[in-house]
């Protein structure tokens, strides 16, 4: 089971239920015991569905573009 949350910065990310931390790109590391739970998945695939889907918030696009163009 993941858990999907949001960190001070404003990144989603999702972490294994029993993990204790985990650290976000922006360097901050944040204690999952205190986090605010978003969602819940069954595995991996879907959490990251879930998270692409928080951070698309209303956009229409990613802001990416396939390489070479």
């Amino acid at each position: 089971m993941f858990i999907v949350f949001r960190c001070r910065c404003g990144q989603h990310l999702y972490a294994r239920e029993e993990a204790k931390s985990r650290t976000c790109p922006c360097g901050r590391r944040l204690d999952l015991g205190k986090v605010l739970i978003l969602a819940r998945a069954d595995d991996a695939r879907e959490a990251g569905d879930i998270v692409r889907h928080l951070q698309m918030d209303g956009r229409q696009t990613t802001g990416f573009r396939p390489a070479g163009q």
